[in-house]
């Protein structure tokens, strides 16, 4: 099981040249590449030699001494009803090139979600089915398999987490069982299971989806009130039950976290190899708690 941890913001702050050497040097073993910047015209993915862009920050990595194992889809477009098919869907075809230029096995997707939920899940549904069949001979020509993620809204008076896209098990288990593809697969946030009143635990989610289709993570703590990405151990969810349903299923994904920024925004960069490090030791000891579950469970 390869250690993994998202790489966007050390990227940006210290440049992708440092930044693998961070991680290799904390101990991670891969890393998962953030391509929301396609979002961006003038980001160099989103230009002419992206190609190229991006066969530099694999160069860089190969060099390092690390791989990618996984990146995430952009998902922060403003036209999205306007120009779907013209701006933002070619955008996720180029995603799944990149990913497979950076040799990452999964990319996470998100499912269309910037509707209302509650009352439209058949319409939400529906439109999704064909949004991932019309990028499946996508995943299939690049050699990528798609993560669906399991999503989450904020009620727009209360102000609180509520249903969103794949946030329960049975509808995430739909999703994809329907589409029924080598090239679909979950990729479960374990830190937005625990914002859905009623959902369960990360744990349940675990065991409801189990071995055959959950082979990614986003791995990331919280209050049970809000999207804090904070470092495993540093907000209420049990993590000791987490790793042993993982170990129960035979999880033979990885560990990717995403907490980087919430975490490392805190520190001077003199200190930030002190607190990857630190990132790193409690990633591999989840890691140790999985293995350990795994042996007793089989």
């Amino acid at each position: 099981m390869k250690l993994s941890n998202t790489i966007s913001y050390i990227e940006r702050r210290f440049g992708i040249e440092k930044a693998v050497s961070l991680m290799k040097n904390a101990g991670f073993t891969a890393m998962d590449y953030m391509l929301n910047q396609l979002c961006n015209d003038d980001s160099p993915l989103s230009g002419e030699m992206y190609r190229e862009r991006a066969e530099y920050i694999r160069k860089c990595a190969d060099e390092a001494g690390i791989c990618f194992n996984q990146t995430h889809a952009p998902f922060k477009f403003t036209d999205w009803d306007t120009s779907f098919d013209e701006v933002v869907f070619p955008k996720f075809i180029r995603a799944l090139e990149i990913s497979a230029i950076l040799g990452a096995e999964i990319a996470v997707v998100h499912p269309l979600h910037h509707f209302v939920y509650a009352g439209h899940e058949e319409e939400i549904f529906e439109l999704n089915m064909n949004y991932y069949r019309r990028l499946i001979p996508y995943a299939r020509e690049y050699g990528v398999k798609i993560a669906i993620e399991n999503m989450w809204q904020t009620d727009p008076l209360r102000r609180h987490p509520v249903d969103d896209t794949c946030s329960r098990a049975e509808e995430f288990i739909r999703y994809i069982d329907t589409l029924d593809s080598e090239y679909i697969v979950a990729c479960l946030d374990l830190g937005h299971v625990g914002l859905i009143a009623g959902a369960g635990e990360a744990e349940d989610m675990i065991r409801a989806l189990g071995h055959d289709r959950l082979k990614s993570l986003h791995v990331h703590d919280n209050n049970y009130r809000d999207d804090q990405h904070l470092i495993p151990g540093m907000g209420k969810m049990h993590w000791d039950k987490i790793a042993e349903a993982l170990g129960e299923i035979d999880y033979t994904g990885d560990l990717t976290f995403e907490a980087e920024a919430s975490f490392l925004g805190n520190y001077d960069d003199e200190f930030i190899p002190v607190a990857l490090r630190f990132m790193a030791q409690v990633g591999e000891h989840l890691i140790d708690l999985i293995e350990r579950s795994r042996v007793t469970s089989n």
